[in-house]
């Protein structure tokens, strides 16, 4: 008689008779036999070995070897004699495979070592190590991290062949379109496209160039101080100078700049070509190594006129070269500079007189 054993229907193992869960997987298999729907296990007979090869022997004998009724509608089991007075191959006794196996801590049952779960209530024997794929599933990943993985880029990539030829350029076609839309909006607007991209480029990359021609003047021209020079306020070297007399109580309200009181003496700085203003680069007074800076008045306070509009920008007392943020919005010709206040000169001083010894005007490259 063959062993009868309950095969899994989840993983396909073989199950000793009687087990109320896969020894393999755990899938619960003590469903009631006569619901076959939802019978996730199937109990079936196999033959043993030695049935196997008696059957081969002797055919005729086999049909009643595999169970087939008698005369009497009784199966010839364990050498009962059949019609013809033979007998059949007694069944083998099934071995307790339990006996020495070691207990489930749940329900005491034995199961044998190499089982992962218990036969009776399907507890884990064996504790699984999760997978390196669930490890990492566990560990939470950043957008960008999530974005530079080399599994998950090299899933787009092959999604992205398997694509048409169009669904893949239409990313590109896009940005292309775009562009062009971009630049003939600015063409239809009057603005120059390829000016407004390179200063857009500049402008990220903070760029800025001194400007050059500049013509520089006094105005009015008599109030340029004796010995002095607007020209110098342009050249490289620093011995030279602009200035113009400072009196505090003859300061002359400016109509351009709402009214601000500032020395009557002057600087224009005229342009070849309209030009927009990003940063002025100003040296207040006279070089630290002239003698006469202490005497003077230094510039505190410079007032920039432009377009109808006006700037008041601040200096500190130093010799250095300072940076001033000055941006006039739009292309302008010139500027006008004017001197709004000062900082003390030593009470012994002679000359009531204020200097600049150097002016730069930097805007973006062109």
């Amino acid at each position: 008689m063959g062993t009868i054993e309950d095969v899994c229907t989840a993983c396909g193992e073989r199950n000793p008779a009687g087990s109320a869960f896969c020894l393999y997987c755990g899938v619960y298999l003590g469903w009631d036999e006569a619901s076959t729907a939802d019978q996730p296990a199937t109990r079936q007979s196999v033959p043993s070995a030695e049935t196997s090869a008696y059957s081969s022997k002797n055919p005729i004998q086999s049909q009643s070897v595999q169970g087939q009724p008698t005369v009497q509608g009784q199966p010839n089991v364990q050498g009962q004699p059949n019609v013809q007075g033979q007998s059949t191959v007694p069944a083998q006794p099934v071995a307790d495979w339990r006996s020495s196996d070691p207990p489930c801590p749940q329900c005491g049952q034995p199961n044998a070592v190499t089982l992962r779960f218990c036969s009776k209530c399907g507890k884990a024997l064996r504790p699984t190590q999760p997978s390196s794929q669930a490890q990492r599933a566990a560990v939470p990943q950043t957008w960008w991290q999530r974005f530079w993985d080399p599994t998950d880029r090299r899933a787009r990539r092959e999604y992205r062949r398997s694509l048409p030829p169009l669904y893949r350029w239409r990313r590109v076609i896009i940005g292309v379109g775009l562009v062009v839309a971009v630049l003939v909006l600015l063409s239809l607007i009057g603005k120059d496209p390829v000016g407004w991209a390179k200063d857009k480029y500049y402008a990220v990359r903070g760029t800025l160039v001194v400007a050059d021609p500049v013509g520089y003047a006094g105005s009015p021209p008599e109030s340029v101080a004796q010995g002095y020079d607007p020209a110098a306020l342009g050249s490289a070297a620093v011995d030279d100078a602009w200035a113009t007399a400072w009196a505090p109580d003859a300061l002359a309200p400016l109509d351009g700049c709402d009214g601000k009181p500032a020395a009557k003496g002057m600087v224009q700085l005229t342009f070849t070509e309209p030009l927009r203003v990003r940063r002025l680069d100003v040296a207040a007074g006279l070089p630290a190594a002239d003698a006469k800076r202490p005497l003077q008045f230094r510039p505190s306070v410079l007032l920039v006129m432009y377009d109808g509009r006006c700037t008041e920008l601040p200096l500190k007392d130093s010799s250095e070269l300072q940076q001033l943020t000055l941006d006039t919005g739009v292309p302008v010709t010139e500027l006008l500079v004017a001197i709004g206040a000062t900082y003390p000169a030593r009470a012994d001083a002679g000359q009531p007189l204020t200097a600049l010894t150097s002016l730069a005007v930097l805007s973006r490259p062109h």
